[in-house]
């Protein structure tokens, strides 16, 4: 069992995230992961992990709080750590779970009593304290009940008992993060001074320490690399020092808008995937520094091809990487997720349903494959199959509503369509697209007022859409509005709409098909009646 603390002296920055994604990465080669969050007054590290694996909270209501404060307060030590650890479930079938020891359950104000009354002096300060001996038989218990390849531990910040217990009681390497500022710089000075000095040694162990510089901006022009060199050079200069040449190595992690806006996973998703996973993925490679069997290796290069292929901008060399990538690992749902993304775009409809079918195989009710597999049945025309996709999501999404409306309304079930529609339409009132569309089942409908409602609204949301005028214009000309038809229907025109945005409501043109003033319009915008009106 190899044990890595990851520790920072300052909250934010990105301690718990980079465990995380070092935590999935090992889960993803099928390596058993056990993660203790040891950060009790900021406790939440599960949080890290909602959007790959199921935290089952109604089975994790003890933590490592009530470990510490059975044996601290009351002596009492549990024989084994069932009790007290849970299971983050993995979503995609074919990653290891993890095991989970949490700090707690910090929603309930039992969890802040305990930390709060926990006798910390009874642990280390007392004259025959058991400390020390109390979180070995911590590390032993999950070694033995367990025995997983990697524990991580999630520090708590500052220089404090339970960081101490974490860098040098657990510890094997200890990553060291730390954002560019002169507080940080004194804090992770301070940490190294103490970690690598030999009077502080604890049972004759000395840890490997990775330091990790976090949050800069990723440099794009030459005077910001440059800068970047400086700070970097600044920092390995200072931490060096300190340490009297003991760092094992240095890196950085960048940061971007979307760490800014929500902290994310980087590794092993191609909606979380930029540059910066090349960072979580250097980092990686130093932690397991050769600990890869063949088979992992093979993964290992799957991953660097796929991250390739998120970059490539050439369709046909994107497809080749992603190919490769899924000859050497055909085990990653993210891989067939993305090559059908490709397969969409390049209108290969056929290639497309079966990378999102297979990827859904692999990660059972994965919204976003069964959203583009609604789609793409929806396009083949096969509405059943479509409606059968869809109403598997339990989400409420825009794109949902419409599709699912617009294909019970080709079945012939206007009813259905609209009560799709106005679903849509109460959660994503802002959305044109459902707008429209109810507004057209409201024509069909005869219901024109409410109809003209919401056309003028989805007109409000988005003024240069064509098919909205459209919309408008069969709408007055159902009501016997022929010179405001007219009108609207000429400015539908004038933004680009085509035959077959008009085919729906070909019924209705199918009467101005001897119309010599409808006839000449469609002659300015070089359209054809024809086109309109066929099957």
């Amino acid at each position: 069992m190899k044990t890595i603390t990851f520790y920072s002296y300052k909250g934010g920055v990105g301690r718990s995230l980079a465990l995380s994604n070092m935590a999935i990465k090992l889960s993803q080669l099928n390596k058993k992961v056990f993660v203790i969050d040891f950060d009790l007054e900021a406790p939440g590290l599960q949080f890290k992990f909602e959007e790959d694996y199921e935290h089952l909270k109604n089975k994790c209501q003890l933590g490592l709080v009530d470990y510490i404060h059975g044996f601290a307060n009351e002596n009492i030590l549990p024989e084994s750590l069932q009790d007290y650890t849970c299971e983050l479930r993995a979503k995609n079938i074919n990653d290891t779970n993890i095991q989970f020891l949490s700090a707690g359950n910090f929603e309930q104000n039992d969890y802040w009593r305990k930390l709060a009354t926990t006798k910390w002096s009874q642990l280390f300060y007392s004259k025959n304290s058991y400390g020390i001996r109390f979180f070995l038989d911590l590390k032993a218990k999950i070694e033995k009940e367990y025995n997983p390849d990697y524990l991580l531990i999630d520090s708590r910040t500052g220089i404090t008992d339970i960081s101490g217990i974490t860098l040098k009681i657990f510890a094997d390497e200890i990553v060291i993060l730390a954002v560019n500022n002169t507080e940080n710089l004194f804090g992770t000075n301070k940490i190294i001074t103490s970690l690598t000095s030999s009077e502080n040694e604890l049972l004759n162990h000395s840890p490997k320490i990775h330091f990790v510089l976090t949050r800069l901006p990723f440099p794009k022009e030459p005077e910001e690399k440059a800068q970047e060199f400086t700070i970097l050079k600044r920092w390995e200069k200072e931490i060096f020092k300190s340490s009297s040449g003991k760092i094992h190595d240095v890196s950085i992690i960048h940061t971007d808008k979307q760490v800014n806006h929500k902290e994310i996973v980087k590794i092993g998703d191609k909606a979380k995937v930029n540059t910066i996973t090349y960072d979580y993925l250097n980092l990686f490679e130093k932690l397991i520094d050769g600990n890869l069997s063949s088979e992992n290796e093979t993964k290992f290069e799957a991953e660097h091809l796929f991250n390739k292929a998120l970059v490539e901008k050439d369709s046909l060399l994107k497809l080749e990487l992603l190919n490769k990538a899924i000859l050497l690992d055909p085990s990653r749902y993210e891989y067939f997720k993305e090559r059908g993304f490709t397969y969409f775009l390049s209108r290969q409809i056929d290639q497309a349903i079966s990378d999102f079918s297979r990827a859904l195989e692999i990660k059972p009710g994965d919204t976003i494959c069964l959203l583009y597999l609604g789609n793409l049945f929806y396009n083949k025309q096969d509405h059943q199959k479509a409606i059968e996709y869809l109403t598997q999501i339990d989400y409420q999404l825009a794109w949902k509503s419409l599709l699912l409306g617009m294909a019970y309304n080709n079945q012939g079930n206007p009813q259905k369509a609209e009560e799709c529609f106005t679903e849509g339409i109460q959660h994503s009132p802002e959305d044109p697209e459902l707008r429209n569309a109810r507004a057209d089942i409201l024509r069909r409908r005869g219901n024109y007022k409410e109809a003209l409602i919401d056309i003028y609204k989805a007109i409000e949301l988005a003024p240069d859409k064509g098919i909205w005028f459209a919309t408008l214009a069969e709408i007055l000309l159902n009501m016997d509005k022929k010179e405001e038809f007219y009108l609207n229907f000429n400015l539908a025109l004038s933004k680009n709409i085509n035959e077959s945005q008009l085919r729906s409501a070909k019924d209705l043109y199918a009467k101005l098909k001897d119309d010599e003033r409808f006839l000449e319009l469609l002659e300015k915008y070089q359209l054809d009646i024809n086109e309109i009106l066929k099957d």
